[in-house]
């Protein structure tokens, strides 16, 4: 019996430690893009937040389509409306999801 209860402690630890790990979805407004630091700050409804973008980061348009430039994009401006992709670690993006070009 008391192996069964250790057993089922283990279990929970695994799976709430797979769930805090897991990737998460955030609407931000973009306050600042660093180009050169490869860092985005946003605001979100939990405040402002500075997150890394890598290599690895997918730049997706609002169709679906890639961005070739990436963080140097032109949509990603200061007062932009995006969602991202944030890893497990809370600190690197692995998807940011652009708006459509403002007409000028």
């Amino acid at each position: 019996m008391l192996r069964h209860s250790v057993a089922a402690v283990l279990a929970l630890f695994f799976l709430a430690s797979v769930a805090l790990a897991a990737d998460k979805e955030v609407k931000a407004t973009v306050v600042k893009v660093d180009v050169k630091k490869k860092t985005l700050t946003v605001k979100t409804d939990e405040g402002e937040k500075t997150y890394t973008i890598s290599d690895d980061t997918k730049f997706i348009g609002p169709r679906g389509g890639a961005s070739d430039k990436g963080i140097e994009d032109d949509r990603l401006v200061k007062g932009a409306e995006i969602k991202l992709v944030i890893a497990g670690n809370n600190r690197t993006v692995h998807e940011v999801h652009l708006p459509e070009r403002t007409k000028k």
